[in-house]
């Protein structure tokens, strides 16, 4: 009962200390910004593929170029808000952490603190609960403010996209959480708050910004080659199915399955391009809690699975197309494409703590 008392004693200091701080109140208010303005802007994007979805629907009478028909998710209003997460939220994180434990040993505090009746492991467990607690304040803060401005424009997610979003909350949090970690482990390593925040920042270069561009296509097509592209055989075959319409605004559905065999070779071939392409994506990600953040917030904010792919003919008629599965990803579905990448980006703090944790119990303070 003690040792939790000194433990909630400990973390109670650290979570005042950095609601009161000044670094921590000024990134926290550009967080603030950026997510009020990325919620306005996302809403803004999903409003007017709202309309366009609905004006499709009703027709497609005007020549369209290749073209994904697809209803808009809510969930993509967060989109933008994740792209600024990324990078802010890891700022954030290194914030908080970079000089927690460095800062006690530039000013000789530590030896003192440790000169109490509390353990090492009290310590430690304190800053980062104390971490933990302020990270979960603001992430709190910006979601009421995401949640209100939905509700400001109109905007009521119904029961399944409010628990996406607690997903897409609880993901934001442990990207945070993986950079305050790692700035954590910097901080019980280097003796000079400087030093661990310079090598924070590079290790979050490396693991947000270069790991990244492995992924990137360029890459890619010199490493697993070209995306397949359609065969003119099957691009003829579309063109003479919209010819059949010629003169009349009625869309013409062709079939990319069944017994038509160039379409399944075509498929099959898509089908493996993107399938490689994901292994060496999901191998790189391992490496970096920010493609695994983009990647779960990209499942997501995706909203339907069924694309309806229209292919302009030159007249008003058009060819469509179907891929993919009807209707909205369940959430089961979803949890299964996003599980790697949660597991990955749950993997990088607690490595990085634990390290951190050996690090400070082994720590001369003399």
């Amino acid at each position: 009962m003690m040792a939790q008392s000194r433990l909630i004693t400990i973390a109670q200091k650290e979570l005042f200390d950095h609601l009161r701080s000044r670094k921590f109140l000024l990134i926290f208010g550009i967080l603030l910004v950026v997510a009020i303005v990325g919620m306005i802007g996302g809403v803004t994007e999903y409003n007017k593929n709202l309309d366009s979805y609905n004006k499709h629907q009703s027709t497609i009478a005007s020549p369209l170029s290749s073209s994904m028909a697809e209803k808009p998710s809510i969930l993509s209003v967060f989109s933008s808000v994740a792209t600024y997460l990324v990078f802010v939220g890891g700022i954030l994180g290194i914030a908080m952490g970079f000089d927690l434990v460095s800062k006690e040993k530039e000013s000789k505090s530590l030896k003192i603190l440790l000169s109490h009746p509390v353990y090492r492991d009290e310590v430690i467990n304190g800053k980062a609960l104390g971490g933990i607690a302020a990270l979960g304040c603001a992430l709190a803060v910006v979601l009421v403010i995401a949640l209100a401005t939905l509700l400001v424009y109109g905007i009521v997610p119904d029961g399944g996209e409010v628990v996406l979003i607690g997903i897409f909350a609880i993901v934001s949090f442990l990207l945070i959480f993986s950079y305050f970690a790692i700035a954590l482990f910097m901080s019980t390593v280097m003796d000079e708050s400087g030093s661990a925040l310079i090598y924070t920042i590079i290790v979050f270069i490396l693991l947000s910004v270069l790991v990244p561009t492995l992924a990137n296509d360029t890459v890619m097509e010199y490493a697993i080659g070209s995306q397949p592209e359609i065969p003119q055989e099957l691009i003829d075959q579309m063109q003479r199915s919209a010819n059949t319409s010629e003169g009349s605004a009625v869309s013409v559905t062709f079939s990319t399955k069944g017994n038509n065999g160039a379409w399944d070779e075509f498929n099959k071939r898509t089908q493996a391009y993107w399938e490689k392409r994901q292994m060496v994506e999901d191998t790189s990600a391992l490496f970096s809690p920010s493609m695994n953040y983009q990647a779960i917030c990209a499942v997501i904010t995706a909203g339907n699975t069924e694309k309806n792919i229209v292919i302009s003919t030159g007249n008003n008629a058009a060819t469509a197309f179907s891929v993919g599965s009807e209707g909205d990803a369940h959430g089961e579905e979803i949890l299964g494409r996003i599980v790697a990448n949660l597991v990955a980006l749950l993997l990088f703090p607690a490595v990085f703590f634990g390290l951190a944790y050996l690090r400070f119990l082994r720590l001369d303070v003399r």
